[in-house]
């Protein structure tokens, strides 16, 4: 039998095929001579470059300076950040950004320079390189200030807006002095520190003056009790706590009204009834007492004694004899 084999025979290559003809190439175009124009607008560009890239790093320093004026300082140790915002300040002050005019908005009873000391920056001063967060804490800590925001408006303006916190009703403390001292409280009865109580009295005569050492924590619901009766409050002067468990009510006529410890504000309505009735409040009386359910006690003023005649010589020498 024949033997079969593999036989491996190479490709035949054939030979590339050449075109008949080569690719001409084109000329050059000729170029032509920039005109006068062209030529100013080039340098002109060529020149704003550079200033191009100095405003725009200006930007990312302004922009990263705002970004770290949040971070709170953390005791006397100075931060990157705040080296970093220091230090753009600076530089941004030598460009003109510096404090010219402080607006304050908001500050009825708050002194104005109480609040230009605590925001720590003046006229003059660099705009940039403070934190706005730590400048409105420190006017938030004043006492009469319930909250506070700085701004800036660039490129010379700073604008401070303050909430005061609403004097409530005057407190007289514990008798301790030759004289009793009185201090504004608000309407959580914390006292406003740094308020002078005359001064707010004077503004709003309408203040009520409490006494008693738990009266601050108190009031609030003799407050809201007096108020939905305004015949009743209008002749409120003061108000005073007793025990720790009822309250006097002083009248401007001097009155004195003594509530109940309990059933308060049913005692209050009993009083607006009688001033409605009778007018009980404008009568010369020296105690309404209430603090009995369903017994009224009304005493007067006590009337004067008759005027004593005292005896001549005569009669004396007679009775005598």
């Amino acid at each position: 039998m024949p033997r079969l084999s593999a036989v491996r025979t190479a490709p035949v290559r054939q030979p590339a095929r050449t075109g008949s003809r080569a690719k001409a190439k084109k000329p050059a175009p000729m170029q032509d001579r920039l005109t006068s124009r062209a030529l100013f607008f080039r340098r002109v560009r060529r020149s704003v470059k550079p200033g191009l890239w100095v405003l725009g790093g200006f930007c990312v320093l302004a922009i990263g300076s705002e970004l770290f004026r949040e971070i709170p300082s953390i005791g006397p140790v100075v931060s990157p950040a705040g080296s970093l915002r220091h230090g753009f300040g600076a530089l941004a002050a030598e460009a003109g950004f510096r404090v010219a005019t402080i607006q304050i908005n908001g500050a009825e009873t708050t002194p104005e320079p109480v609040i230009r000391q605590a925001l720590g920056v003046g006229p003059g001063d660099p705009i940039l390189g403070f934190s706005l967060a730590n400048a409105a804490a420190r006017i938030a800590a004043l006492g009469p200030v319930q909250n506070a925001t700085v701004e800036r408006a660039l490129p010379n303006t700073l604008i401070v807006t303050v909430t005061e916190r609403a004097p409530y009703a005057v407190w007289q403390t514990a008798n301790t002095g030759v004289s009793p001292k009185f201090v504004v409280i608000d309407k959580n009865g914390k006292v406003i520190a740094d308020q002078d109580a005359v001064a707010a009295k004077r503004r709003d005569p309408a203040l009520l003056l409490l006494a008693g050492g738990d009266a601050p924590q108190n009031a609030g619901n003799l407050m809201t009790e007096l108020a939905a009766y305004p015949r009743v409050r209008a002749h409120v002067a003061a108000a005073a706590r007793v025990d720790g468990l009822r309250w006097n009510l002083i009248l401007h006529n001097n009155t004195l009204v003594k509530l109940p410890s309990d059933n308060e504000q049913q005692a209050i309505a009993q009083l607006n009834q009688l001033q409605t009735n009778i007018a009980l409040l404008d009568r010369p009386v020296e105690v309404i007492d209430l603090r009995f359910n369903g017994r009224l006690v009304v005493r007067p003023y006590p009337s004067a004694p008759p005027p004593s005649t005292a005896p001549n010589s005569t009669q004396s020498q007679a009775s005598h004899t």
